[in-house]
């Protein structure tokens, strides 16, 4: 399978581009710029030391997120930036387990990994205007590699054990938003951005990885439903809205984003329309550092999530086998965070 190199140079092209645009800017006056760096952090840890059976077992838990903004304003021109990082592993139990008569330390599972890269410039329509022309650029993935466990350890794994085949990693999948459009800014807590003409790519660079067809990759079966060929790109045109607001209340002690993303394909099942909604409330406890609660929904109608029942997948009814339903579901991850945000 062809790796999809023109994708990557095209997406490389646009960064470099808007990259290069913001240190022109900056190196002619920094005061147009507002930037700042958040740093938050997750911890949860349970020891029990000879427990009874049945009663507890050990449980330790760590993870975070770092979040960087740089937003500039001067004139007409009007350009936001932001990167952002969550991740998060736990590890149930300790000491050595059997996986197929070896032994082999318990393994930290996988809990959470995302990381958004987006980025929007827009040009007024007039001087005193609230209409912006604008471009619009949406990057999401995964930094570390993800893998899945076998029958005898099932679980998703920070590490490779006995077993397990790697699911997802950096690029596979990788979901990329470019379009451009007209973006409403009534005011400096809302802004309304529409195209009517977009692009999205969802890559799965890794041609293992694509074998699999979760990710929405294009696949191609046999009769017996077995895949046998994937591509490594989806090309998708179509329709794109983004919406933010962002306020702050109380005295400025507590402060909520919202950021909705929808896409709708032109090419494939219009009506099904693809959704990344971020929401971030975070509460000041005292200088720079908050408490933070973050809850995303996500859904994509090409992509197969894993399912917490048996319920029916496309009206098809499934067993109770024990293996992992997937299907195109609503994606719902909420963390709780301590945070130390900062403003320069």
């Amino acid at each position: 399978m062809k790796q999809p190199l023109r994708y990557k140079l095209l997406f490389l092209f646009v960064w470099v581009a808007f990259a290069s645009y913001g240190q022109e800017a900056a190196v002619k006056d920094t005061s147009y710029w507002k930037s700042g760096a958040g740093l938050a952090l997750a911890f949860d840890q349970l020891l029990n030391i000879n427990p009874r059976q049945g009663a507890a077992q050990d449980r330790l838990g760590f993870g975070g997120g770092i979040n960087l903004f740089g937003n500039y304003q001067k004139g007409r021109i009007a350009w936001s930036n932001l990167g952002q990082w969550n991740f998060g592993v736990q590890r149930l139990g300790t000491g050595v387990v059997r996986i197929n008569n070896t032994a082999a330390n318990v393994p930290f599972q996988k809990s959470l990994d995302e990381l958004v890269v987006s980025s929007k410039i827009g040009f007024k329509t007039a001087e005193k205007s609230k209409v912006f022309y604008a471009a619009d650029f949406n990057f999401l993935s995964q930094l570390t590699p993800t893998y899945q466990g076998g029958s005898s350890f099932p679980g998703l794994f920070l590490n490779n054990v006995e077993g397990s085949s790697r699911l997802a990693q950096l690029f596979s999948p990788a979901i990329i938003n470019l379009a451009l459009g007209v973006d409403y800014k009534p005011s400096a807590k809302f802004s309304f951005f529409y195209s009517p003409l977009g692009a999205k790519w969802v890559i799965v660079s890794s041609d293992a990885i694509a074998l699999r067809g979760v990710h929405g990759n294009p696949v191609t079966k046999n009769a017996q439903g077995n895949i046998t060929a994937a591509e490594n790109v989806d090309a998708q045109l179509g329709s794109q809205l983004r919406a933010v607001y962002t306020s702050k209340f109380l005295g400025d002690k507590l402060a909520y984003t919202s950021n909705l993303l929808l896409f709708s394909n032109y090419l494939n099942k219009p009506q099904n329309v693809d959704m990344d909604w971020r929401n971030s409330l975070s509460w000041t406890l005292f200088k720079n550092f908050q408490l933070g609660l973050l809850v995303n929904f996500f859904y994509d109608d090409d992509m197969n999530m894993f399912t917490s029942d048996f319920n029916a997948i496309n009206g098809i009814e499934v067993d109770g086998g024990g293996k992992p339903v997937t299907g195109p579901r609503l994606s719902v991850t909420q963390q709780l965070l301590l945070k130390y945000a900062i403003t320069f």
